[in-house]
């Protein structure tokens, strides 16, 4: 089953997400709302594959945060 949460970092909202693959396993996925449309976009999809959607779960909000140390304020959402 899937796993989804809105996940908070540094003054940044995203959801984060472990969604089921079609051959079970499960993909961390990070996306967020940007403006200028304020239109949701995926900014990471994980590379790894993990056993359940907690697992991808907790590695999308691993991905949120290395986003947001990778990104300079003035590329912030």
């Amino acid at each position: 089953m899937d796993e989804a949460e809105i996940f908070n970092c540094q003054g940044q909202r995203f959801l984060c997400s472990g969604e089921q693959l079609p051959s079970g396993s499960f993909q961390a996925v990070v996306r967020c709302k940007l403006p200028p449309d304020d239109l949701v976009h995926t900014l990471v999809l994980g590379a790894g594959h993990y056993m359940n959607g907690r697992q991808a779960l907790v590695r999308a909000k691993e991905l949120a945060e290395e986003w947001v140390r990778t990104h300079p304020d003035d590329e912030q959402i």
